[in-house]
């Protein structure tokens, strides 16, 4: 279920993937969850469309919807709803002879609750139920296919700060996230279950006025 790390925002993704410890914004519950806390806004919303590999494909997309909405000055809860689709594909058997056609996919939901510390640091745990179906039960290699399913858990931390550089106030900001903790997965009875991608994310930002 690699499409659990792909990039949702056009932020982020034009900065080469950097979240982790960005500006709190609609998309961090991708990102670094524990920043919801810190964001000004009481509500935030992003929805977004990624097309993937569309050099290659024309009907390979993700499709994003994420937010938090801030209980109080010190908590507040994320949610987040991503479904990747693999287009149309045709099955074949080992001779080259069609046995089916299936649109694959994947979706994953998501929660997360945020709250601060002190006034500059900030921890969040989150959840998510993964659902991966890449083959709609055709049968490979003499095997039954199942729909592969998971459920895996975040751990992140962010801190910010102010200082002064060259006489301006700049904020200083630290951030980790360990994404998808979680059980191995599987899309046969048989077959030896494979881990989820478990990925740490440590990050720093600088940010100033001009």
């Amino acid at each position: 279920v690699p499409f659990l790390l792909i990039t949702p925002d056009s932020k982020a993704g034009s900065m080469g993937d950097v979240g982790v410890a960005t500006t709190p914004d609609a998309n961090s519950m991708h990102w670094n969850p524990s920043k919801m806390s810190f964001a000004e806004d009481d509500i935030g919303v992003a929805v977004s469309i990624v097309p993937w590999l569309r050099e290659l494909v024309p009907d390979i997309n993700l499709q994003y919807i994420g937010g938090y909405y801030k209980l109080n000055d010190n908590e507040a809860i994320g949610y987040e709803l991503r479904y990747f689709s693999l287009g149309d594909i045709t099955f074949t058997d080992i001779t080259g002879h069609t046995i089916g056609q299936y649109k694959p996919n994947e979706f994953a939901l998501g929660t997360a609750y945020s709250r601060k510390l002190s006034e500059k640091m900030s921890i969040a745990i989150s959840g998510r139920y993964i659902y991966s179906n890449l083959s709609g039960g055709i049968d490979v290699q003499g095997h039954g296919t199942i729909a592969g399913q998971s459920i895996a858990a975040d751990i992140s931390t962010y801190y910010q700060t102010s200082i002064r550089i060259a006489k301006k106030e700049t904020e200083l900001a630290f951030g980790m996230n360990i994404s998808n903790i979680g059980n191995k997965i599987s899309y046969t009875e048989t077959s030896i279950r494979d881990f989820i991608p478990i990925n740490l994310r440590l990050g720093t930002s600088i940010s100033t006025d001009l």
